[in-house]
This record gives C-alpha cells, sequence and structure tokens, in this order.
C-alpha cells in the first residue's frame, strides 16, 4: 500500500451509506492523509422537492465550516458552489470557488499543495482543471450519462475529460471500461470488493432484529437504494406467487404503495451498515432484481459479494457482470426463471455448512485486496513513474 500521500478525493457526500468510495479511500487513509471533497450534485435541484432542498440546506451551512476529521487521517469538506450544475457561468464561479477553498484546507491541514487528484463523479472535471496536483486517478464506478435527470451530454463530455487527463482510469465493470478507452489507454478493469468480515458475522450465532424477528420465515431479502433500477413489479409478482415473506431494506425514491398492500413484503426502510450482517442472518435468500437497462448494464452489485461473505443463496437479474459470478449466484433471465431459482436457493442454503462454504467463496475478494491493486496501478502510471 502506497505511504505519506496526499490525497484529495472528490465523491459525494460522506455521511451516506459506505459505497466503493468509503471502502477503498478508507484503506488508503490508514496509510496516506486524505481530504475527501463532498461535491456538487450532479443533478439540477428541485426546489420543490423537500429532500432536494434539506440537502441543500445542509450543504449550505457546511459552507461555512472547515474540513472536519472523521477517520484519523481523512477529513471530510463541503467547499462553497452554486447548485446550478448545467450553467456556465455558476461552472465558472465554481471553479474559482474550488482553487481558494480547497487550497486554504489543504493549506490548514498541513497538506501537499499538489496532491493526488481521485475522482469519482466526472462532472467535477471543470472545477479542477487549474487545480495543482501530482498525478490525477478516475475511478469509473457508473454510467452517468445513463442516470434519470443527469444532463447526458454534459456527463459525456465532462468523462472524455477527465478520462483524457488522467494518468490512470479504474473502472468497475468491463462495460465502463471499454467506454474509457474511447479517451485514454491508461484504463483497468478492477470489480468491487467486499468487507468479508463485516459481513461474515452473519454466520454467527445471534439474535435478529426485532423488526425481522416478527416476520415469519422463509424470508427473502434486498437491501440497498430502490431507485428506478430495482424492478419493484418483479418483487411483488414474486410476492403473489411464491410462499415467502420478502423484505426490502433500503431508501427509496420511488412509489412502493403496491408493495406495502401485500401481506407477505416488509419495506423496513433504511438501517445502518453496521446492522446490516445481522438482518442477513435472518434471510433464506437474497435477491438483486435489477431491471435490465442501459445503466444497469454497466453495474457491478456491491450487494452482490455482501450477500455471498454473508454465506446468503442470491439470484440475480443476469447483468454483464453478475454473469462473471455464476460461482456465487443464480441467473434468471424471466419470470419463471426467477421462481425456480429462488425457490432452488431457498433449498440450499438451508445447511451451515453451505452458507460457510458460500461465505468463504469471496474471502480473497476484501476491500483491502482491492485497494492493494489500485495501489499498485497508481504507483505505475506515468505520472508515478515521472515523480520517482
Amino acid at each position: 500500500m502506497q505511504r505519506d500521500r496526499d490525497i484529495v478525493v472528490f465523491a459525494n457526500d460522506w455521511a451516506t451509506d459506505p459505497t466503493s468510495k468509503h471502502h477503498i479511500l478508507t484503506h488508503f487513509a490508514r496509510t496516506n492523509r486524505v481530504l475527501w471533497i463532498e461535491a456538487a450534485g450532479m443533478r439540477r435541484p428541485n426546489l420543490a422537492s423537500g429532500q432536494d432542498l434539506s440537502r441543500l440546506i445542509a450543504k449550505a451551512r457546511k459552507f461555512v465550516l472547515p474540513a472536519r476529521r472523521v477517520l484519523p487521517s481523512l477529513y471530510a469538506y463541503s467547499p462553497p458552489t452554486i447548485p446550478l450544475p448545467g450553467s456556465a457561468i455558476a461552472r465558472g464561479a465554481n471553479t474559482m470557488l474550488y482553487r481558494w477553498s480547497i487550497g486554504r484546507e489543504l493549506t490548514r491541514l498541513g497538506m501537499s499543495a499538489r496532491p493526488l487528484l481521485w475522482v469519482y463523479g466526472p462532472h467535477v472535471a471543470p472545477l479542477i482543471r487549474d487545480l495543482p496536483r501530482s498525478g490525477l486517478v478516475y475511478h469509473c464506478v457508473d454510467k452517468w450519462s445513463a442516470f434519470e435527470g443527469y444532463d447526458a451530454e454534459f456527463m459525456e463530455r465532462c468523462e472524455a475529460e477527465i478520462c483524457a487527463r488522467a494518468d490512470v482510469v479504474l473502472a468497475s465493470a468491463e462495460d465502463l471500461a471499454e467506454r474509457c478507452r474511447r479517451y485514454a489507454s491508461n484504463v483497468h478493469y478492477v470489480p468491487h470488493g467486499v468487507d468479508h468480515a463485516h459481513f461474515a458475522q452473519a454466520l454467527d450465532a445471534g439474535p435478529l432484529p426485532d423488526d425481522l424477528a416478527a416476520i415469519p420465515g422463509p424470508r427473502i431479502g434486498f437491501f440497498g437504494l430502490i431507485h428506478e433500477w430495482v424492478d419493484i413489479d418483479l418483487i411483488g409478482r414474486l410476492a403473489d406467487v411464491l410462499p415467502y415473506h420478502f423484505v426490502v431494506i433500503g431508501a427509496s425514491n420511488q412509489d412502493l404503495s403496491a408493495l406495502l398492500a401485500r401481506p407477505n413484503v416488509h419495506v423496513l426502510g433504511r438501517k445502518p451498515f453496521a446492522t446490516l450482517p445481522a438482518y442477513s442472518r435472518g434471510f433464506d435468500a437474497a435477491i438483486v432484481p435489477f431491471r435490465l437497462t442501459e445503466l444497469t448494464v454497466s453495474v457491478n452489485p456491491i450487494k452482490l459479494r455482501e450477500y455471498a461473505a454473508a454465506g446468503l443463496p442470491v439470484v440475480s437479474t443476469g447483468l454483464p457482470e453478475v454473469l462473471k459470478c455464476r460461482d456465487i449466484v443464480r441467473i434468471a433471465d424471466g419470470f419463471d426463471d426467477w421462481c425456480r431459482e429462488l425457490t432452488a436457493a431457498v433449498a440450499e442454503g438451508a445447511g451451515g455448512d453451505w452458507r460457510r462454504a458460500q461465505s468463504a467463496r469471496v474471502a480473497g475478494e476484501d476491500w483491502s485486496a482491492v485497494a492493494e491493486r489500485i495501489a499498485g496501478l497508481i504507483e505505475q502510471s506515468p505520472a508515478a513513474r515521472s515523480a520517482a
């Protein structure tokens, strides 16, 4: 692992459910200093939305605050920005605000004025053009132009720019890697990992959360964001014909009224990451019911390996990245497949030995191993070799 480097990472809010960025940069922060920039959103905010308005107010309050320590060597900071991603005038102002405020925080924290820049959201490309740096990493984890509410043309332009300027490009899916290779040559496919020790706690004996214990078995579990890529209709249809109780955990921006009307579907809302192993302990199988869309063909679902680490049998839509993981997942291509595979999965996972073997299959894919590989790729990049 790299040591004693100063890294500035442009990502989403730190205080969200852990994603690949959180896991990887947490590992880097053990031997390096990290300034985590809570970058401006990629959507134009809807002031009529209570959720968007609350987020804007929360961000505005952070503008006057210095970077806050969230780990011993990782600080999170929200630079002042004008939340109008489609406005050229706003981007010009935000470029100046970024340079001034981030430079001030680097000085205050005693970090290098020329850090390694690490970008997740390509929309920051115009804002960081003039930021001094020792190198640039672009970590592509989604097809940004395919999200609802994003300016697809703007996101495509930003991604092309950030790829062309990057010293190394990482991609979590083969489809993303191929897209990035249109603009860069130093592109590497790096699949997601898993916090294996955390989710393997589901194999230990222990109590179930009260709200889960009140639900009869067998239980089919899902946890994660419930956004446009989750096939809510599929979950409802499965609940109508299978003798199982479906447990849905996660924050949602979708209409879940049809699910809530079914007596064997239980929507429990968002749960802290720390509690997910306890919920997994009470599942008989887990599902990845994603729609097959322009967005999801580029998705590498983190929950797939999390379910496996918890020892759960898994059934998933046949996404390209899921098809590479047939050792830990059953693939369902249609409704009849879903019914058949889910029934088989519940029977398969009934034994403790099977569950321990399932967890062991992903033990070598821990985030620590992913972070080590990324560190090696950064060290081999042209900028690192030039510096050396």
